[in-house]
């Protein structure tokens, strides 16, 4: 797995809205924290990341900012 990463320019990433939140017990704060980390590392390493949800868990993001 690492060598197809270390090959490859963009990486899609999808997360599944039981992921983000918690099983659907409100947001994972430590887990989207680490996705974050880990995200960061590889676009400081010139990877282009396209982060992936489903609609559930967008709408989680909507109803935080109050939009």
């Amino acid at each position: 797995m690492k060598s197809l990463l270390a090959n490859s320019h963009r990486i899609i990433i999808k997360v599944g809205s039981s992921l983000v939140t918690n099983h659907g017990e409100g947001l994972d704060q430590k887990a989207i924290a680490s996705w974050v980390e880990q995200i960061s590392h590889l676009v400081k390493s010139g990877k282009e990341i396209v982060l992936v949800s489903s609609v559930p868990s967008l709408r989680v993001c909507k109803d935080l900012v109050g939009k």
